[in-house]
């Protein structure tokens, strides 16, 4: 896990040897694979990175509330593995100043640009001082666009009279990564004889398409946290999951689980069955099999017991991640405040088509000459 440090508490940072140190900023709310995906680029700039994240406070300002609090995002930002540290309460707009005071070369930021409230770009300062430096954006996955397709899901009546267009950065309708890209995301540390190996099924995804249920907010979120999906490639963390992961952690030494953006992680498997069978078990020279207790009290309607095998053998373990937070928090708070939410999605969409259309008109121009 990366050390937090607040940046009201630092004045300056005094760096030695020849470490290229990077900083990442944003708001990292909902932590998605694209996410994940900046981060790693970001690192491959350097050798240290620093990610900043901004405050609740600055977030509603600028773009609208977030949906998770500036600790749980801090949290879920440190558990990536590409983080070295997390700097909380970074400013909204990147200075010059910032990357000076914690040492950092420069800044990495994706192509998409970042306005603030005033519709000024927040990298502006830096840019033009040389010090910016950009990702590729990763398509088709964004917290704008998940927020609202979870609203979508469960409000039937989200955003239906919305008048603004998509925005061609935060509304792509779709992740597919080649295997290359997800290759990348792999520690590629193969197992050993002397690891203890544990497998961990789950869900860690909040966008399973669900059949049409005529069922209330409540019963649809049941149905929503009954599926199991070992990984999808909107996935997102939430600190349940990270506290879970951590928790797993201390009982082996090599954990194979769905879970691309974490550090406690060391091998995914793809579409892994539901039932977990002893011919599974033999195939990853499996020792032990977690799950939260949240999971073990999970069983979709028409199924056997998912866990029946390794409980007969003696492999499973329950384990108390010590943290409440569940998909159903997430999923309220957010049709809570979906008003909010869609009104905040609406403007963002707003400002980035406007500022989208004038890149575009500079493009042409330019290439016209």
């Amino acid at each position: 896990m990366a050390v937090v440090i607040d940046y009201n508490d630092i004045s300056t940072i005094q760096t030695e040897g020849e470490a290229v140190r990077i900083w990442c900023d944003g708001c990292f709310d909902m932590m998605h694979y694209g996410h994940a995906n900046v981060l790693r680029q970001a690192k491959s700039f350097g050798s240290f990175l620093i990610a900043g994240v901004h405050s609740s406070e600055e977030i509603a300002k600028n773009k609208g509330p977030p949906v998770l609090t500036l600790d749980e995002r801090a949290k879920l930002l440190g558990s990536v593995r590409w983080v070295d540290q997390v700097v909380i309460n970074a400013p909204y707009s990147t200075s010059v100043k910032t990357l000076d005071k914690f040492g950092c070369d420069f800044c990495v930021h994706s192509e998409d640009i970042a306005l603030t409230a005033e519709g000024v770009d927040a990298y502006a300062e830096i840019k033009a001082a040389g010090r910016y430096r950009f990702s590729k954006r990763t398509p088709g996955v964004s917290t704008t666009d998940l927020i609202g397709r979870i609203a979508s899901r469960f409000v039937e009546d989200y955003n239906k009279n919305s008048q603004i267009k998509e925005s061609p950065w935060t509304t792509m309708g779709g992740s597919c990564p080649t295997s290359q890209i997800i290759a990348l995301f792999s520690s590629l540390r193969e197992a050993n004889s002397t690891d203890k190996i544990i497998y961990v099924p789950g869900a860690f995804d909040c966008f399973r398409i669900l059949p049409t249920v005529d069922t209330n907010h409540s019963e649809k979120i049941k149905y929503f946290q009954s599926t199991l999906t070992v990984i999808r490639y909107y996935a997102i963390s939430d600190i349940g999951h990270v506290n879970f992961l951590e928790s797993i952690r201390k009982h082996g030494s090599y954990i194979i689980v769905g879970l691309y953006s974490d550090e406690y992680v060391d091998n995914i498997v793809i579409d892994a069955p539901y039932n977990i069978t002893s011919n599974f078990l033999e195939r990853f020279q499996i020792d032990l099999v977690c799950c939260g207790q949240a999971a073990n009290s999970i069983k979709i309607n028409g199924t056997e017991d998912p866990y029946k095998e390794p409980k007969r053998q003696g492999k499973l373990k329950i384990v108390d991640s010590g943290c409440s937070f569940t998909v159903e928090n997430l999923i309220n708070r957010i049709l809570k405040d979906r008003k909010l939410y869609a009104k905040r999605n609406q403007d963002k969409a707003k400002k980035e088509i406007t500022q989208y259309n004038l890149w575009q008109k500079i493009q042409t121009e330019a290439e016209a000459k």
